[in-house]
């Protein structure tokens, strides 16, 4: 429909459709194994399914309005779990909020917290949710790119770029996309950058209790120092393999909290009931905690299984520290953009591989838009995805000329 006015300029003019939404609908068009998008293509645990069945049958009350910062019963839970697992104490009446995810919670986070040229720091590559939120709430993105060694934080450039104007540091553990995660000794490093400082942290923890190689779990709230600055944003749909949920918590004092849901009670309000009743049910039991202390053991497994597929060939790879992605790089046998290169493959017939490139986490004027070298695959799959996946990274390790030409022939 043709509007009969010219339209006002738009908020975001850089901003188009996801590079997640585009790789899954070329996937979808294409009839291509699909390893882009962050979700799990096998079933949530059973019990849980019908924890949040039993609450949807548990009567009307369960299917109507949750309170706006969530169900009681689940954001006790939230405040039992830090405190267990990281010796924080966090009030579930002011200090614990339910959003429609993670993602609704970080922005309206953002919103709540940065002003009109507010600067707040980004660590690329990032995910390409903080942006455009910043953006939306007027604030000046200042970007500090990750270590290229070993995707870690660059503590010298960020103590370099922190200054007075500083509101917002955005961090994000186990990383996506690298599956870069911070140590103890990052932490204490962190808490020594900020000193002083007047920013918020904001983490990005949705991964959080996956990690590999019998690596800490860790979190800014681990940090008395970091705590007391920070919110700690986590997904009950990463955990729980049930992505399309969308459930997550916010964590954080008092005085930050009420920030956030001041914005959180215009934009989401109210956050699925039963499911948040059932999700609290299902993870208070045993099967729950059985459940939860599997995760990182069952996602290794599955990165291994995608890596020792692949070990003996030239792709090139730092095995993922924590999370469900894992990134490579054809780097040596290939000459061309990543994004280019995910697009190609993904239509090939010869291929048929959706993946994502590594270069739509850096803003739109970065060098590596053109030069990156590395895609991100989602190993968060059933077995023979995984394995079909192998076969074809495989077929284009041993056939790097048809790959090349499946590239140029798409360009």
């Amino acid at each position: 429909m043709k509007t009969p006015f010219d339209l006002p300029a738009s908020k975001l003019p850089q901003v188009g459709t996801t590079i997640f939404t585009e790789m899954s609908a070329l996937a979808r068009v294409h009839g291509a194994l699909n390893v882009s998008q962050g979700f799990p293509d096998f079933e949530p645990p059973a019990p849980l399914v019908a924890a949040v069945s039993s609450a949807m049958q548990s009567g009307a009350a369960a299917n109507q309005y949750a309170p706006m910062a969530g169900h009681m019963v689940l954001r006790e839970w939230v405040a039992e779990d830090m405190a267990e697992r990281f010796g924080v104490s966090y009030d579930p009446e002011d200090e614990v909020t339910i959003g429609a995810g993670a993602s609704s919670l970080i922005f309206a986070a953002i919103q709540a917290w940065v002003g009109e040229n507010d600067e707040v720091i980004l660590m690329e590559p990032a995910y390409d949710l903080y942006a455009p939120a910043v953006r939306l709430a007027g604030g000046v993105i200042r970007r500090v790119e990750r270590r290229a060694e070993d995707d870690g934080v660059d503590f010298d450039t960020l103590r370099a770029v922190l200054d007075r104007r500083t509101r917002l540091v955005i961090l994000n553990s186990p990383h996506n996309p690298t599956g870069a995660c911070m140590s103890p000794e990052d932490l204490e490093t962190l808490h020594q950058v900020l000193a002083g400082s007047h920013a918020i942290l904001l983490s990005d923890e949705v991964y959080g209790p996956i990690v590999h190689d019998g690596r800490p779990v860790t979190s800014v709230a681990a940090h008395p120092g970091l705590a007391e600055r920070s919110l700690v944003a986590q997904s009950f749909g990463k955990i729980l393999h049930a992505t399309g949920w969308k459930v997550g918590s916010l964590v954080g004092p008092a005085g930050l909290m009420e920030e956030v849901r001041k914005v959180h009670q215009y934009d989401v309000f109210s956050t699925a009931g039963p499911m948040q009743l059932g999700i609290a049910a299902f993870l208070r039991s045993e099967a729950g905690q059985e459940h939860l202390a599997g995760l990182s053991a069952m996602y290794s497994a599955k990165r291994n299984r995608l890596l020792n597929g692949i070990r003996d060939t030239c792709w090139r790879f730092r095995p993922a520290q924590g999370g469900f992605f894992q990134t490579l790089s054809y780097q040596g046998f290939l000459d061309a953009p990543d994004g280019l290169v995910t697009r190609a493959w993904t239509r090939s017939s010869d291929i048929r591989l959706a993946t994502i490139p590594v270069s739509a986490f850096y803003d739109a004027r970065h060098p590596m838009r053109t030069t990156s070298t590395r895609i991100r695959i989602c190993f968060a799959k059933g077995d023979d995805t995984i394995d079909l996946a192998t076969e074809k990274l495989r077929w284009i390790a041993a056939n790097p000329e048809a790959a090349a030409q499946a590239v140029h022939m798409k360009a």
